[in-house]
């Protein structure tokens, strides 16, 4: 509620406990189904709960990922279309131009999205200004709308719904390419961890924190930051939800 102030219009709760997320497009989800998953199902049918449960790692990468572990991959895609778009026609017509670096990108405007994304350019546009070693990492970027799946899945890619940036490719490998297992602690420590910061401060994730690595990809997940701040103990905000507590009959 507090990241995407209006998605949420209800949280209905039953006598046994159980949560149910009621979106403002109607759709309701539960907030724990009580099914057990392995890690694939995890990716391929999360709850809202199995979607929150990896704590994003905020800071400088210091080790590897454990197997699985990927703060982000795990997407709810019906909370997905209800925040972005039911379409590819309707991502489309919520968004709106940013500019980078002599590119533009489309990014959705909805829920603070784009705006977000604008502020990280600006960010950006200073730490190049100041050190412009760094525009290899950045450039020649990719994003705006790409209704697709992901490669060899079912599930639509977060970059259908124009909420993802992929920054320049060269020595940012994708773990499909790479052999399984393969330790790339040492290329996820060169990435400028200054670069991940300015995304951070906004509200989005890198995929080079992740067991299988995008180290191209940031997308916007102000609900696994806040998580993150708030289990470090950072002050922030909340909002008051008392209200939209309903206890079911």
């Amino acid at each position: 509620m507090t990241a995407y102030p209006g998605l949420i219009t209800s949280i209905e709760v039953d006598h046994a406990g159980r949560a149910t997320v009621v979106l403002h497009d109607g759709t309701r989800l539960p907030y724990d189904d009580g099914r057990p998953r392995d890690a694939q199902q995890a990716l391929n049918a999360p709850d809202i709960r199995t979607m929150l449960a990896q704590p994003y790692p905020l800071g400088p990468v210091l080790v590897e990922p454990a197997p699985h572990m990927s703060p982000g991959r795990r997407r709810v895609e019906s909370f997905f279309l209800a925040l972005y778009g039911h379409s590819k026609a309707e991502v489309a017509a919520n968004c709106r131009p940013v500019a980078f670096f002599g590119q533009t990108i489309r990014f959705n405007s909805r829920y603070g999205a784009a705006d977000a994304f604008a502020r990280v350019v600006a960010s950006l546009q200073g730490l190049v200004a100041q050190h412009p070693e760094m525009r290899r990492y950045l450039l020649p970027a990719s994003g705006g709308m790409v209704w697709r799946t992901i490669a060899g899945t079912k599930r639509l890619s977060v970059h259908s719904f124009a909420a993802a940036v992929d920054v320049s490719p060269r020595g940012n490998p994708y773990w499909r390419n790479l052999p399984p297992g393969t330790n790339i602690l040492t290329t996820r420590q060169a990435f400028p961890p200054a670069i991940v910061a300015a995304f951070e401060r906004q509200g989005f994730i890198w995929g080079g924190k992740w067991a299988e690595f995008d180290l191209m990809h940031f997308e916007y997940r102000p609900e696994l930051i806040l998580l993150a701040r708030l289990a470090r103990g950072e002050r922030m905000p909340l909002a008051d939800i008392a209200h939209l507590v309903h206890q079911r009959g």
